[in-house]
């Protein structure tokens, strides 16, 4: 199951990095202005780091676990709850980024 998670999280991090260079390509266009990266492209950027890091942190808990060592189950838990909460609202995000994109290919200029 964390597998399909992590393909899962890897999809949608790959969606929305391709989201954010077209994005950044016809800003840059408009502008007419050296490339930058935008600081809501790098807070999204660093918001999918740190589901990233939250995910593979949990992974690694659950497999002490598994494996017998000294790790409070409690912990375990909440981490992998934290976990989950996290790409759930990422997931989120990216919907509402979709369909705010969509809307905006939609408006004839």
């Amino acid at each position: 199951m964390q597998l399909r998670g992590h393909e899962l999280f890897s999809h949608h991090q790959d969606r929305v990095q391709q989201m954010l260079d077209q994005i950044a390509s016809r800003q840059k266009v408009i502008d007419d202005q050296p490339e930058e990266e935008s600081p809501f492209a790098s807070l999204l950027t660093d918001g999918i780091g740190r589901v990233n890091s939250m995910q593979m942190d949990s992974q690694d808990l659950m497999e002490q676990l598994l494996a017998g060592e000294d790790v409070n189950q409690a912990e375990v838990f909440t981490s992998v709850q934290k976990a989950d909460m996290s790409f759930r609202l990422l997931v989120q995000i990216r919907n509402k980024l979709m369909q705010a994109y969509e809307e905006l290919n939609s408006i004839r200029v």
